[in-house]
């Protein structure tokens, strides 16, 4: 049985109320009436946003602020960076295809129409696109900026992207998530590492401070901050009742046990040049795709650094500066990752490999292969030259256990969103972002 709230008991401390009862389950609380606003219950953390299948056709997805590929894709209404969308088909010839755009609260529950988001047209054509240049592997590259004069939004908060065949929405390409702010309020994020015992690693607790804008007035609550690390959306974390002993300004902290644990640890790859060193083991050229082997990456050991601010972005110009249009002239590579479990022993269930490529999602990340002779993982990916972070993913608590006794911290990046409920509007509206690295 799931419930529905949770209380901490170092907010319940410091706020100093009293008397509260325990958490309802959530069959109790049907047919009780509408909830009591003023209570200090936290929702659930949101499980990311729900985006439809990535078709087999299209690789290499970027979604970035402005010029910068390893931006996350946040603008500010009205006065931000356009931001930047770049993906290839893996086709002989290009076609138009359609961008349509959703907005969502903050649980990523799509929950207005277009005229309530949107002050132009629901939905945009994209008919920027090139061949790819000499490559031995074709394909047709898209790019597409927004807000333009076809697209403006009215209204801040989470945004869902859909590309298209030209004029099917539901001929789905694939989606992505991205974010516009209202850029209001004054928010500081910091961090506090969380000693847990029989753990190498210290846990990290991220915890935001937040002046609300005077527009909004003195009540502190309808706000929610919501933390994620290393850019993977899917492990959101939000905590909706603030500390008020120092108003106006709100502190939120989520509760200790909710902290970030330490977790596979995040490698990085630069496949710029496709030659041995720098994580990569050896490369074949006499095949189509090329075939590039990277070097084995171990549970015990922390990972590969070599780009700590990518933040779960694929980056492809910058990683292939000398040539002349990098977009249209890096090859794609089948790409074989290889992971070395504790004791060299299979782990119980399935191990995926997740990265930049899936979104940072493990649930769209690909399943590897234990190969004996090896003792280890092994999976392959179809990637273009650039730039990825990456991560692995297995359900075995001896991955989980191996990782807290024996991993180095590596450095991380935790964004904030701050979001007010706005009942004028019946959504989430997000008024700021900011980041930190700890």
């Amino acid at each position: 049985m799931r419930t529905a709230c949770w209380y901490g008991v170092l907010v319940l401390a410091v706020v100093g109320l009293a008397g509260m009862g325990g958490c309802a389950t959530s069959e109790q609380a049907e047919g009780e009436g509408e909830p009591d606003t003023t209570a200090t219950q936290s929702t659930p953390d949101p499980p990311g946003p729900d985006l439809a299948p990535q078709s087999e056709e299209i690789r290499t997805v970027q979604l970035y602020r402005g010029t910068d590929e390893r931006n996350f894709p946040i603008t500010a209404l009205r006065s931000g960076d356009p931001l930047t969308l770049e993906f290839d088909l893996m086709q002989q010839k290009g076609q138009p295809l359609s961008v349509y755009f959703y907005h969502a609260d903050r649980s990523w529950t799509r929950d207005l129409s277009p005229t309530q988001f949107l002050e132009s047209y629901h939905n945009d054509k994209l008919l920027d696109y090139r061949q790819s240049q000499g490559t031995v592997v074709p394909y047709v590259h898209y790019e597409y900026r927004f807000p333009n004069d076809d697209i403006r939004f009215r209204l801040s908060g989470n945004y869902i992207l859909r590309v298209t065949k030209q004029g099917q929405p539901e001929a789905v390409l694939f989606e992505r998530a991205f974010f516009v702010t209202d850029d209001t309020g004054s928010l500081q994020i910091g961090t506090e590492p969380i000693p847990v015992p029989g753990q190498r690693q210290q846990s990290v607790r991220p915890v935001a401070q937040f002046t609300p804008p005077s527009a909004l007035g003195g009540d502190p609550f309808g706000y929610t901050v919501c933390f994620v690390r290393n850019g993977r959306l899917p492990d959101t974390r939000c905590e909706d009742r603030p500390l008020v002993g120092q108003q106006p300004k709100l502190v939120f902290e989520l509760d200790r046990s909710r902290a970030f644990d330490p977790t596979t640890a995040d490698y990085t790859v630069d496949l710029g040049n496709l030659r041995a060193g720098r994580g990569v083991e050896n490369t074949n050229r006499t095949v189509t795709p090329f075939q590039v082997l990277l070097e084995p990456d171990y549970a015990q050991f922390s990972g590969r650094d070599l780009d700590a601010s990518l933040n779960g972005q694929i980056v492809v110009r910058a990683a292939l500066d000398s040539y002349a249009n990098p977009a249209l002239r890096a090859e794609y590579v089948r790409t074989t990752f290889a992971f070395v479990p504790p004791n060299e022993q299979p782990l119980s269930g399935d191990v995926m490999v997740a990265g930049s490529f899936s979104g940072m999602d493990p649930g769209r990340g690909t399943r590897m292969q234990w190969q004996p002779g090896r003792r280890r993982y092994e999976g392959d990916v179809l990637l273009k030259q650039g730039r990825y972070q990456y991560f692995y993913s297995a359900s075995d608590p001896l991955l989980q256990r191996a990782i807290q006794q024996s991993q180095l911290r590596r450095q991380n990046t935790f964004i904030a969103f701050m979001y007010y409920r706005d009942p004028s509007q019946r959504t989430d509206r997000l008024l700021r972002v900011t980041s930190v690295q700890r």
